[in-house]
């Protein structure tokens, strides 16, 4: 008689497929209703460094971008155009290279401008600078 009882028996189960398809369904519905942000413009000052170095052997070309959003290709001061034309030269050599300098009081627009010339130009290393202090 006790066989019986301990065969007749029937043991716990705890169900999970329910749960698994209330979570699926939920995070498909957070990733549809998800909404993206895009951010225009961050308000920071670029930062200053008291020790540099010398990355590479060859002097590559720098732009630099003053407070009153003037560019400079090499210390001499240069149009949004003809810049743009430079970038495009440097793209085109053998080692493009380039370096953007921007003044800590500088839009980042005028920084911005000088980074979208450099990609669209196909620039193979961009590089953003500091100044040491």
């Amino acid at each position: 008689m006790n066989i019986l009882r301990r065969s007749s028996r029937r043991r716990a189960e705890i169900n999970i497929v329910p749960l698994v398809d209330v979570l699926t369904s939920l995070i498909f519905f957070f990733l549809l209703t998800m909404q993206f942000k895009e951010i225009y413009a961050v308000d920071i000052t670029p930062p200053s460094m008291k020790s540099s170095e010398s990355v590479s052997k060859n002097k590559p070309a720098t732009v630099s971008v003053s407070k009153d959003g003037k560019f400079y290709w090499n210390a001499d001061e240069i149009s949004e155009s003809a810049l743009e034309s430079k970038i495009r030269e440097i793209a085109a050599s053998e080692t493009p290279e380039l370096i953007v300098l921007g003044d800590k009081d500088s839009s980042l627009q005028n920084v911005m401008k000088v980074v979208d010339f450099a990609r669209l130009s196909k620039v193979k290393k961009l590089s953003l600078q500091s100044v040491s202090e």
